[in-house]
């Protein structure tokens, strides 16, 4: 195959026109919502295209009215009073309580062709939402009625040529990647999903100096560890946030939570294995009362085990 072949076989967008078998199955069940679009809810990892799924069903409905993301109560009444087509609340086990409960009142209490449509987005299913007290009962009834899972990177191998293609046309059309990029990202573990991959992708072709990027390219500029700067937590942030800013898809004025969110994570965990699991020594050692730790590690989803000393 010729290193320009994936070039000239992108297709039209970075929908969901893959052809794996998970991105098959994900627009069939997307497809199957549209006939009676109301309320639904879309799990799955952080970076694996939640939000790109939510803006596919909200055109493929060809409904009027605008997509409108909502962070807060405060903007989801004036979407209200804007007549906002579909409302979309990413990552709703995060928001405050308040909008949690202004969302329930409206799916209560409005019919159907009175509302706009709601789309949602969590890392976790309604039940387990419920299950660690970041939503109330009622509300997670109402959108597990309607809950779609979006496949991580990791099911999507077979997709990995096209998107090649698709990036590579993204990045001014003038990057061209070798067909053996799309066999070294399929072996790669992706915990940042997409947005890493692209993160990758437009560094290369940024940076490829000329000539085709190989897989080779691309693993020398994986390894973020070979140089000072990069394996330093400034080096590394500034090569990760980049990924993060998806003006296209992402719901602005929710970039500073979901990067507290990335941060906490694994800063919590390691602090939890140093200390053996025990939360009093871990709340110590973070400068936290052991309260906020408990209820952090609920918010973001971190299982515990032994808690006392």
């Amino acid at each position: 195959m010729a290193p320009h072949a994936l070039k000239h076989s992108a297709p039209a967008s970075l929908g969901f026109d893959g052809q794996s078998e998970a991105v098959r199955q994900l627009r069939d069940r997307l497809e199957a919502c549209l006939p009676s679009l109301d309320a639904l809810m879309l799990c799955g990892e952080a970076g694996s295209g939640r939000t790109r799924a939510a803006r596919y069903l909200w055109v493929q409905s060809a409904q009027p009215g605008r997509f409108v993301p909502v962070i807060d109560r405060l903007s989801f009444e004036e979407a209200l009073a804007d007549q906002a087509g579909c409302l979309f609340i990413g990552e709703v086990g995060l928001v405050e309580p308040g909008l949690q409960a202004s969302l329930l009142a409206l799916l209560c209490n409005k019919p159907a062709n009175e509302r706009p449509v709601v789309i949602c987005t969590s890392s976790w299913t309604p039940a387990r939402l419920v299950q660690d007290r970041r939503m109330d009962e009622a509300l997670a009834t109402l959108l597990s009625r309607h809950c779609v899972t979006v496949p991580a990177m990791r099911e999507r191998h077979d997709d990995m040529g096209a998107l090649c293609a698709v990036w590579a046309e993204q990045n001014g059309g003038d990057a061209v990647f070798h067909p053996d990029c799309a066999a070294w990202l399929a072996q790669q573990d992706w915990p940042g999903n997409f947005r890493q991959i692209r993160q990758l992708l437009s560094h290369a072709a940024q940076s490829r100096m000329g000539g085709v990027v190989t897989a080779a390219r691309l693993a020398a500029l994986h390894r973020v560890d070979t140089t000072a700067d990069a394996a330093s937590f400034q080096g590394l942030l500034a090569r990760y946030l980049p990924s993060m800013l998806d003006l296209e898809s992402d719901v602005q004025g929710s970039l500073h939570a979901r990067v507290l969110a990335e941060v906490e994570r694994p800063l919590f965990r390691l602090v939890l294995r140093a200390t053996e699991g025990n939360q009093i020594r871990a709340a110590a050692l973070l400068g936290i009362n052991r309260n906020t730790l408990r209820k952090r590690l609920q918010l973001l989803g971190i299982e515990t085990g032994r808690t006392r000393s």
